[in-house]
């Protein structure tokens, strides 16, 4: 069980460091009008939520967390708006694996 319980705790700081990654791009003065959020305040508030609860050892919403990373979705569609594609793409890659893994203990 120990095993497993590392292996949960090492893929939440994962998901954690990817979150802390895409919110690092979200700036004050991001274009965010593909997005559904006003600005990218909001955006950064979204995310703390997310972080808090995996923080929490809760993945009551990492499938919310996980939309946002679907094509076209808000983290796609500000990383275009605002020339971070390349770095977007490479979180969204680990992410997708992250959640796969994580879904297996949801």
């Amino acid at each position: 069980m120990k095993a497993i319980d590392k292996a949960y705790q090492d893929l939440t700081k994962e998901a954690i460091s990817i979150l802390l990654k895409i919110k690092e791009n979200l700036k004050d003065e991001s274009d965010c009008i593909w997005t559904y959020y006003e600005n990218a305040t909001q955006m950064r508030q979204e995310i703390d939520k997310y972080i808090l609860e995996l923080e929490k050892s809760s993945l009551r919403l990492l499938d919310d967390t996980y939309m946002h990373f679907l094509p076209t979705a808000a983290y796609q569609e500000h990383s275009m708006a605002n020339n971070w594609t390349i770095e977007y793409h490479k979180l969204a890659e680990k992410f997708d694996k992250i959640y796969e893994a994580l879904k297996t203990y949801s």
